[in-house]
């Protein structure tokens, strides 16, 4: 008896050839859901953009001029959104002019809002329902464009003085000691505005913009250090980590790395954000369609066809939410309107 006859008596099973073998794995299919829609699935009667996520995933904050994405009375100025994508839960933020921006945990928005005499910076805690102006310099002050560390801490925002001859400030504000705290100085001779505040994860540091000179600086609120990190052209600031900082040019989008300094160009994209961690980037290529790129491995992979913003990656380059027009991009989509969708890779 031959060996091979042996081992079968002996395993009692069959010797399979190995076209017969059990093929490897393909990967999953990513999963997209459409985020922009009330509790029991009802299609949003307006349309919805300008979207971030939570770290884990499960928090998605947007704009929608929808009035049945919640029930009950909507204000005027009720725009704002957060939802819990494992409940279906969409809470409405009151006095919410613009898409607000969430904490990991998904408890503290930030969003601007009418104040007493114009528009304001106010911190939502979803938990209590408790709305707080946090711009705190009184009636002759407006504030806007605010970004919000991972655990809800901190708060950046650009302040505007109503007298002409001041300049727009960046502050951050700390919900834990309930403080203030200049941190756009700019250059000695500076009397330009400074705007347009990202602050990364950890709220360590902060990158803002020259609305002058398109100059970008970053601001180590540890160390106290000012650096000038654009590349030598008018840029505009989109996120920054807590390793990299991404920035959009009229040559295109680049990213620098804060520790090493290497710079990584990509012309002709417009870039819409970078993960928490600094290691995937997303942006928008010349036909709109949305590309997550992994900045280490080049790895690229297109996750949909609209645009994204500031905080629209979670989970490690896992999930990423966006907006969109097109109406195929899940079923049942009849609305005829801009929606938010989450992309999630499996």
């Amino acid at each position: 008896m031959s060996l091979s006859a042996l081992l079968v008596a002996a395993l009692g099973t069959t010797l399979l050839p190995a076209a017969a073998q059990a093929a490897p794995r393909q990967p999953s299919a990513p999963k997209v859901e459409r985020v922009s829609v009330a509790a029991d699935g009802a299609e949003a009667d307006g349309a919805s953009r300008t979207a971030s996520i939570s770290g884990n995933g499960r928090y998605v904050a947007f704009y929608s001029d929808a009035e049945n994405l919640t029930e009950g009375h909507q204000g005027p100025y009720d725009w704002a959104f957060v939802k819990d994508l494992e409940t279906g839960e969409v809470k409405r933020l009151k006095n919410s002019m613009a898409a607000p921006v969430i904490s990991d945990d998904g408890r503290y928005a930030a969003h601007t809002g009418w104040g007493t005499h114009g528009i304001n910076v106010f911190l939502t805690d979803l938990n209590t329902g408790e709305i707080k102006q946090i711009d705190g310099r009184g009636f002759k002050y407006s504030a806007s464009s605010p970004a919000i560390s991972a655990n809800g801490r901190y708060v950046a925002y650009d302040l505007q003085p109503q007298h002409p001859t001041d300049p727009q400030r960046v502050e951050v504000y700390d919900r834990e000691t309930d403080t203030r705290e200049v941190i756009s100085d700019g250059p000695p001779d500076s009397a330009r505005d400074m705007v347009d505040p990202s602050i990364s994860a950890d709220g360590r540091h902060v990158a803002y913009e020259d609305k002058g000179t398109g100059q970008v600086w970053l601001r180590d609120r540890t160390t106290g250090s000012l650096t000038r990190i654009d590349d030598g052209t008018p840029s505009k600031v989109v996120e920054v980590s807590g390793r990299t900082v991404a920035l959009n040019s009229a040559d295109g989008a680049y990213v620098r790395d804060l520790r090493t300094g290497k710079v990584q160009c990509f012309a002709g994209k417009d870039a819409q954000a970078v993960s928490p961690d600094g290691r995937q980037l997303l942006y928008r290529d010349a036909e709109s369609d949305v590309v997550l790129r992994d900045l280490r491995s080049g790895h690229e992979v297109t996750v949909g066809h609209g645009g994204a913003s500031a905080g629209a990656i979670a989970d490690k380059g896992k999930s990423v939410v966006y907006s969109s027009d097109a109406t195929d991009v899940v079923p049942g989509d009849t609305n005829g309107l801009g929606d938010v969708f989450k992309w999630t890779a499996r």
